[in-house]
């Protein structure tokens, strides 16, 4: 079994952290420090407490001027990320945590600090507080670092301000009004780094969830800028894809399903045991003399607790069809243990989804 996460914080690294922080905190005792860190509740703690725990710790340690405690994170930040050989990872996250804790009344140096620190490590949940209280001119700042030098920085601007970033505080007026973002991503729209595009398109994702017709707004205006442009738009798309939209399917050229037969969609395994494999067939024929494109994809009825179904899409594939072309295409999926889903016994369903049209839908059983 993996070693939990929540395990990264181990009195070597403690011991590493007042090591590169003495010469910045001359009084700073490694004994102290360490004893309150492991304080007697450390066991029960899971991973984002522990990261808290350490971030309060470290914060009564600087000096309780913010303005100059700010600075010195960033010292202590950048001291840390010089002496490491694999760059910052999840593990010092706890460093913005100190920002967000401490710095909302102190905009200017927060500010600051964040820019400094995210070069190294996200400070993607940190900056969203200061956007709660202060959201005119923190996005007006994040609207300046989208034209950062540094693609951290840049990618902050846009994953800071998503308005469905997972495990974060909500932003509930950019559900209501997505306005104030999309200058930026306008910004960083055909942006060269794929840790900036990456996010671009998963905040362009979000905005689709709740304004979908500026998300296909914004598609359809980016769309053909650039080969990268292209991609943070298609992968933007996804969950109106998913979902079938018509407009979403008709920006990227989906042939119209009228012009495809499906035949012989077949379910083999009526019956699957958990963990064991769901197995189907289908045959896709192109009725017409032209070149189409085709998006296959499959749906599975999971049944819940309460007997109902809950459906879930899984991509197939994504191809041309040549005139009058016949295609086979054999298709497994293994039903087994996942964090994300509980499963239960009963009647499922699979069904085939061609350009978002569902099509043919079969029943098999869930035995646990």
């Amino acid at each position: 079994m993996a070693e939990p996460l929540k395990n990264i914080y181990t009195t070597e690294f403690v011991h590493q952290l007042v090591r590169v922080w003495q010469p910045l905190l001359p009084n700073l005792n490694e004994v102290e420090f360490s004893k309150a860190v492991f304080k007697t509740d450390w066991d029960g703690l899971e991973l984002k407490q522990r990261m808290s725990q350490l971030a309060e710790v470290t914060l009564s340690a600087l000096p309780s001027n913010f303005d100059l405690a700010a600075s010195i994170i960033c010292e202590m930040t950048t001291i840390i990320a010089e002496q490491s050989t694999s760059g910052l990872g999840f593990e010092y996250m706890f460093i913005p945590e100190m920002i967000a804790k401490n710095g909302l009344g102190h905009w200017k140096s927060s500010m600051r600090a964040i820019e400094c620190v995210t070069q190294f490590t996200s400070c993607e949940f940190a900056i969203r507080p200061f956007i709660l209280a202060y959201e005119a001119e923190t996005m007006q700042q994040m609207l300046k670092w989208s034209e950062h030098s540094y693609a951290n920085v840049r990618r902050l601007s846009s994953e800071g301000c998503r308005s469905r970033l997972p495990w974060s505080m909500a932003l509930p007026n950019f559900k209501k009004d997505a306005s104030l973002i999309v200058p930026i991503l306008e910004n960083l729209k055909s942006d060269d780094s794929l840790f900036v595009q990456k996010s671009v398109a998963n905040n362009l994702n979000d905005i689709s969830k709740d304004h979908p017709a500026l998300a296909l707004q914004l598609a359809k205006k980016w769309k053909g800028t650039s080969p990268i442009t292209n991609w943070i738009v298609k992968h933007g798309m996804r969950t109106l894809l998913k979902g079938g939209n018509a407009e979403a399917l008709q920006i990227f050229n989906y042939a119209e399903t009228q012009k495809l037969a499906l035949s012989k969609f077949q379910i083999f395994t009526t019956e699957v045991v958990f963990g064991k494999t769901l197995e189907f067939q289908l045959i896709l024929e192109n009725n017409t003399n032209e070149h189409l494109l085709v998006r296959l994809e499959y749906a599975i009825y999971f049944m819940k607790s309460n007997g109902l179904q809950n459906k879930k899409v899984f991509k197939i594939s994504e191809r041309g069809l040549h005139a009058f072309e016949t295609i086979k295409v054999k298709k497994s999926h293994t039903i087994k243990p996942i964090s994300t889903r509980k499963y239960y016994s009963g009647k499922h369903a699979v069904a085939l989804i061609v350009n978002g049209v569902e099509f043919e839908k079969h029943d098999f059983l869930l035995h646990m």
